[in-house]
């Protein structure tokens, strides 16, 4: 069934309005968001497909929502889509979602253990936290809309 989702920016710049912690369970998306190369003998990233829902880690994603609605079952959880480039208009949800809590809570930092190293490095490039800052995802909202008012008209 579609579903009508914000994208992170979106989502922060105009229903959170602070800093928030949102996380990715795309490989190769995470990758690409950390300027991490593909393999070079991994043809399977050509194009679009990057961007592709089949690299979602359903496993990941299913034993973060297990773990939150353990440990933390008021912790608001958002289904957003990504942060892409703005030549993108459409792309697929790939799983992610943003987590209402203050990125400097003592849940926070055990939300981000998960995921993250004593070096807040990933663990794994199959689940990764990060965090937008208010003021950029204003900055990022505002220039997506500006480009899909100039391409469509308003």
């Amino acid at each position: 069934m579609p579903q009508l989702l914000k994208t992170i920016e979106e989502y922060i710049a105009t229903d959170r309005k602070e800093a928030t912690l949102f996380v990715n369970f795309s490989k190769p998306y995470n990758q690409a968001s950390l300027g991490i190369p593909f393999d070079n003998n991994v043809d399977e990233y050509s194009g679009f497909d990057w961007l592709d829902k089949k690299h979602v880690n359903e496993q990941k994603r299913q034993e973060f929502l297990e773990y939150m609605k353990i440990n933390f079952p008021n912790i608001k959880l958002v289904e957003v889509f990504d942060n892409v480039p703005m030549s993108y208009l459409v792309w697929p949800f790939l799983g992610t979602m943003a987590i209402d809590i203050d990125p400097k809570s003592e849940e926070a930092k055990k939300i981000c253990a998960l995921f993250e190293d004593e070096n807040e490095e990933p663990l794994s490039m199959d689940a990764v936290i990060y965090i937008m800052e208010y003021e950029i995802a204003q900055k990022l909202h505002q220039k997506r809309e500006e480009s899909i008012d100039a391409e469509f008209g308003e």
